[in-house]
């Protein structure tokens, strides 16, 4: 299905938007729309007929990449050519995120399988942080401003097409950001607890002497169930800056989902999840309270494995879609 010309306008409003800081978006972006318009009434109002995708596409290329419309509405007063300000923002946001997630790896995850303590390594991990953004800031912002003085000029901020630039994005796509983002947070709020409830435990001690025993099932899936919530919470944080990467992300979740059905699956297999000793109980009533509780956990467990194989199912069915979905063709520029 083509394009029209309102789309091909919209689209490079986006992608000019995509480099201004969020505080000026709306208001330049306004102002940019407001001359486009004009241009395209006064060129019809010359041709006598409304403008053809052509003619809309040779307006926006005159008008200039969106990269460089960006970078003139910038501050000139800086260490770093205006020009090259949205590229900076952008390579060091991916720089940042590319430091951190194997920091945090090493940092914390590593120590922690070696038996450190969580929380010494996690205010390590935050110190290491703090060290590792000073360094990639200078060193990014150093490499762009050798750029500026050398006046490296980018090869194709000149060479693009009006007719490839990327759809703008509806309410979906920043509901889909939040909803990463948020998984993101809880996943590492999740992680967290588990480490903080479970690390080197095998009972919980009450009052009055009653001990609640965990059954060795609780160890075997530690460190299975702390790796595959931090995964799933790393790659809903991926996610949330690319919330277009759909096909990739259902794969990740099927992934995630058959990783975590083997874990319900070593539960379920267990059966005998916790025991109880001491207090004032009979022989009966402990034994009533011991199938009580491995029975709740029991029904807790089946119920997050359906869900598992629900999700695992919708992810897998979206591929499937999208194997058999033939894209709408954009024309390309002669």
């Amino acid at each position: 299905m083509p394009t029209t010309n309102t789309d091909l306008i919209d689209r490079y409003l986006h992608a000019v938007k995509f480099w201004l800081p969020k505080a000026q978006q709306a208001d330049i972006v306004a102002e940019i729309g407001e001359d486009l318009q004009s241009l395209v009434e006064e060129r019809e109002a010359a041709l006598g007929h409304t403008l053809d995708e052509d003619d809309v596409a040779v307006i926006l290329k005159k008008r200039g990449s969106p990269l460089k419309v960006a970078s003139s509405y910038l501050p000139q007063q800086r260490l770093i050519n205006p020009a090259m300000l949205p590229v900076y923002r952008l390579v060091l946001k991916i720089v940042l995120c590319w430091v951190f997630v194997p920091l945090f790896a090493f940092v914390f995850l590593g120590p922690v399988l070696a038996f450190a303590h969580p929380g010494e390594m996690l205010l390590r991990c935050l110190v290491e942080y703090w060290r590792a953004a000073f360094m990639t800031v200078g060193m990014v912002t150093t490499v762009f401003a050798l750029l500026d003085r050398y006046q490296v000029k980018f090869k194709h901020a000149d060479d693009w097409n009006p007719r490839k630039l990327p759809r703008v994005p509806g309410t979906q796509d920043t509901m889909t950001r939040w909803n990463h983002l948020a998984g993101f947070i809880f996943g590492f709020a999740a992680a967290a607890f588990w480490v903080s409830l479970m690390w080197q435990r095998s009972e919980f001690a009450f009052s009055g002497g009653t001990r609640l025993i965990l059954g060795p099932v609780w160890k075997q899936i530690y460190w299975p169930v702390l790796g595959l919530t931090l995964t799933g919470a790393f790659f809903d944080l991926l996610s949330s800056l690319s919330p277009r990467w759909t096909r990739v992300r259902s794969r990740v979740r099927i992934g995630i989902d058959v990783c975590g059905l083997v874990i319900v699956a070593a539960l379920l297999k267990a059966g005998n999840f916790v025991e109880i000793s001491g207090g004032n109980f009979s022989a009966a009533d402990l034994a009533n309270k011991v199938a009580w509780i491995n029975g709740m956990i029991d029904w807790t467990v089946i119920a997050a494995g359906v869900i598992t194989i629900f999700d695992a199912a919708g992810a897998t069915r979206f591929l499937l879609r999208g194997k058999r979905a033939k894209p709408a063709a954009i024309p390309s520029a002669m």
